[in-house]
């Protein structure tokens, strides 16, 4: 027997291709997110046209943002009631502090209620240093400090919106806004807008609890009292609400040494109702409906949720228990008044659809946590 030579890789010798026609590559295909291609005829016009063509087709192109299906103008939209929001409540969180706190000496807590203790003490021998120069160094070195420990947690509304609410009562500060007030009504001299304190908490209390609201909702806060509570929930076991509890109760029961025992058990009275109020209302504005649709119109139910109250859904099948037909189930969150929309829609294709709606008191999730 002949012995066969035992090949290996490197003793293959590939024969050469001769083609007998030009190799090409393929044609790519073409691609679903490219944009058409310009035909040039000489002028730029026709480029121009095309190119604000696409930018107003991607203005209308639907994106999604959490749940919740928003075309580019309704995103700038939502964004601007944030931002509008968030500065409707500081400015109530200052009027609170000028026109009801600071001249009735109530301590509700925070860095204004510890500038007022401090005042107290430094301006009679400091007179440049009066309550609102202490309040803006407060705030301005508690964001040094929330910049350099927290980072990226001491945002810039956080920022904005602390500087915007120190900068409002300097302003009032400035020009004696009160002292103006008490004069053109005829109490010329007069510290507070009333001689009723009791009234005067109430208005403080309704101001700074629902423009507080107003801010957290708007994904902020007002700085001060909050940067020291994520401070201490970063180094110790603390709870955010726990330390801010804790840092507003050491504040309030200074008040009771450095001014009266009345002014501090109206400040331990302010504290605990602002708190409830505060509670209450981001409940309120964050509380939502849970919607079970059985339908046999899906197609015009799913299309109205999409694309007019702009939400997304889940759809699953179900069976009926009785006639065992098929059946498909639509479950989505919304608003109070986008569930009363809804329901109108529904009672106009479907009479007969089966509809649950349950409150929702808190969403985890993306596109929800209680934020407009």
């Amino acid at each position: 027997m002949r012995n066969k030579k035992k090949e290996t890789v490197g003793d293959i010798v590939p024969e050469p291709i001769i083609p007998s026609e030009p190799i090409t590559e393929p044609a790519a295909e073409p691609n679903e997110l490219a944009a058409e291609p310009i035909t040039e005829i000489g002028s730029t016009e026709v480029a121009t046209e095309s190119a604000a063509e696409l930018a107003t087709e991607q203005e209308k192109k639907p994106v999604v943002y959490g749940d919740k299906v928003l075309t580019k103008k309704q995103q700038h939209k939502r964004t601007a009631l944030r931002w509008t929001f968030m500065i409707v409540g500081i400015i109530l969180m200052s009027f609170s502090v000028y026109f009801f706190q600071t001249p009735n000496e109530f301590t509700l807590g925070g860095m204004a209620g510890l500038a007022l203790i401090l005042s107290s003490f430094i301006t009679p021998a400091v007179p440049f240093l009066s309550y609102e120069v202490i309040l803006a160094i407060i705030n301005v070195l508690l964001l040094i400090i929330g910049l350099i420990v927290l980072g990226k947690q001491c945002t810039v509304k956080t920022i904005f919106c602390s500087l915007l609410y120190t900068g409002i009562i300097y302003l009032f500060e400035h020009f004696k806004i009160v002292s103006l007030i008490n004069e053109a009504v005829g109490r010329a001299g007069a510290v507070t807008l009333t001689d009723q304190p009791l009234l005067e908490l109430v208005y403080a209390i309704l101001l700074f609890g629902i423009g507080g609201a107003l801010v957290f909702n708007s994904g902020a806060s007002s700085g001060g009292t909050d940067i020291i509570a994520l401070i201490l929930k970063k180094y110790t076991r603390l709870n955010v609400g726990m330390a801010l509890m804790i840092i507003d109760m050491i504040i309030v029961l200074i008040s009771f040494y450095t001014f009266d025992v009345d002014k501090g058990l109206f400040s331990v009275l302010g504290l605990f109702t602002k708190s409830f109020l505060l509670d209450s209302v981001i409940e309120s504005i964050g509380k939502t409906k849970y919607i079970t649709i059985i339908t046999e119109n899906v197609e015009v139910i799913s299309d109205y949720i999409l694309k007019v109250i702009n939400h997304g859904y889940t759809m699953y099948d179900a069976e009926g228990g009785y006639t065992h037909n098929k059946k498909k189930v639509l479950v989505t969150v919304c608003k109070r008044n986008e569930a009363l929309k809804i329901k109108m829609k529904l009672h106009e294709v479907d009479p007969s659809a089966f509809v649950i709606i349950t409150d929702a008191n808190e969403i985890l999730g993306k596109g929800f946590g209680g934020t407009l």
